[in-house]
């Protein structure tokens, strides 16, 4: 079993403290201050009912915590800024995020220890089924993340059979993902708990990365690191020396390199087809020349909605407020502050989006990301573009305070029932399933949770007895068992 990590009441009650004094000597409103102490209080509690880092409602939660309002606090003291600058309306902002976290608080208590009984995704059980699901998820997973970029070509008008041909791209391109799984366990297992990363591992984590590269998603580009990082954790590697400077030294690279260029390369490449960027991504590294054109390019970005996208004031936090979701809620708390709320019709628009093609083909092509974007005043304009909404927010935004406390008394809780029922994160489809959920829970709107909830549990599922029964056609060699003891090398 994974060590939970949980945490002590004399940390919890330490950390509180510290933020508290650091909050109110850095100028916070007392008012704020005593919010945001109850609110981590619900946050700690939460994630030791969970079972901290040892199961996927843990992580999942810890991901959601950390990314709408842990990073932020903790950063704000570090910076020594007032926690409640540069929020539109703090007092209410801060007193929806206690609510919202009261209520997951209690809705874990009550129904955090429910199991149901249902279908487990069909999991490798010998090393030659394992292999045999490496080689299709590689393959099948380049080819879908190739039609998947060739048939979202930026400014074109899909026809139908293009639509579906992307959504089957869509449907598959997770299947390079679940390669790095099968890699680095395959791997682990195979020395005894000594090395992670061999070629399996890095053909894989080296095509994901450079999908992210042509379409400037940052994203993209960690997303692999993550899911090595997270196999390796579930599995009892323990990391060494090296893993923890490589990890040192690819943050700092990130932030003040590839970050920058990837905003820099986002701009140039904003209307080009997979064909222009692949060319146009790999000339831009060696031509790019001038370093103070990627860092211009960096601070027009950070400047276009400055006064309404950045939570932090100190130069240079750009990347850091990506990571702090409270200053996006805040926006369109705001908005629906003065008594407009939007009922269903934003809820109404993501449940038709997750509809799969094959059952509804004249579906919506976008979600609720572009009409959120224009209550809350981030979108002007421009009808579709993306704009950050959490479900703390969208829940407020859509049904008032009634959302506030139903969402995570009910809905966040069946999320990790429903996940807890039917994965297990020692094995390479449950470890996909972790991942899925940790990396977009965070900035899932509610009927983007219903999404997670719903529609990605069954796609693994299905995924996973599709090929599950395709390597069990094709006759091999090898049947030892691939369950992995947890790994003790050093």
């Amino acid at each position: 079993m994974l060590n939970p990590h949980r945490i002590s009441v004399l940390a919890l009650f330490a950390t509180i403290a510290f933020l508290a004094i650091g909050e109110l000597v850095s100028g916070t409103d007392a008012y704020y201050v005593v919010m945001m102490a109850v609110t981590m209080l619900c946050i700690g509690v939460t994630y030791n009912i969970l079972g901290g880092v040892g199961t996927i409602g843990g992580m999942a939660f810890s991901a959601f915590a950390l990314c709408t309002f842990v990073i932020s606090q903790f950063a704000k003291v570090l910076l020594f800024e007032a926690a409640d600058k540069n929020l539109e309306v703090p007092k209410l902002t801060i007193a929806i995020y206690m609510v919202f976290y009261v209520c997951a608080l209690l809705g874990t208590f009550i129904f955090g220890r429910i199991r149901l009984k249902l279908p487990k995704p069909l999991e490798p059980v010998t090393e030659a089924q394992a292999g045999l699901m490496y080689a299709i998820s590689l393959s099948v997973g380049l080819v879908a993340n190739v039609i998947l970029r060739v048939y979202s070509a930026a400014g074109g008008t899909q026809t139908e059979e293009s639509a579906q041909t992307r959504s089957l791209g869509l449907a598959f391109s997770g299947l390079l993902l679940f390669a790095i799984v099968i890699a680095v366990e395959r791997r682990i297992a195979s020395t005894q708990g000594e090395h992670s990363v061999g070629m399996k591992v890095f053909i894989p984590v080296l095509a994901v990365m450079t999908f992210g590269f042509l379409y400037s998603s940052r994203t993209g580009l960690l997303l692999p690191i993550v899911v090595y990082a997270v196999t390796c954790y579930t599995r009892g590697y323990r990391f060494k020396t090296k893993h923890y400077i490589a990890a040192l030294v690819g943050i700092v690279a990130f932030v003040f390199i590839i970050s920058p260029f990837e905003i820099y390369a986002r701009g140039v490449m904003a209307d080009m087809t997979f064909r222009e960027r692949t060319y146009e991504a790999f000339h831009m590294v060696g031509t790019v020349g001038d370093w103070a054109t990627v860092e211009a390019a960096t601070q027009n970005a950070a400047q276009s909605n400055e006064a309404r996208s950045e939570y932090f004031s100190t130069p240079g936090t750009f990347v850091l407020s990506r990571l702090s979701a409270i200053r996006a809620d805040s926006n369109l708390i705001d908005a629906c502050s003065g008594g407009f709320h939007y009922g269903f019709t934003a809820l109404k628009m993501d449940l038709m989006n997750i509809i799969p093609r094959f059952f509804y083909k004249n579906k919506p092509e976008n979600d609720s990301a572009g009409y959120i974007g224009r209550v809350s005043g981030m979108n002007g304009d421009v009808a579709n573009s993306y704009s950050m909404v959490t479900a703390i927010s969208d829940s407020y935004g859509a049904f008032e305070w009634l959302g506030v406390v139903l969402v995570p008394l009910i809905v966040f809780p069946a999320a990790y029932i429903l996940y807890e029922s039917l994965f297990d994160i020692t094995r390479p489809w449950g470890t996909v399933a972790l991942g899925v959920l940790c990396s977009t829970c965070y900035q899932a709107s509610m009927g983007q949770m219903v999404g997670i909830m719903l529609r990605i549990p069954v796609e693994i599922v299905l995924l996973s007895y599709l090929t599950g029964w395709i390597i069990r056609m094709i006759p091999s060699r090898g049947d030892r068992s691939v369950r992995l003891e947890p790994a003790t090398g050093d």
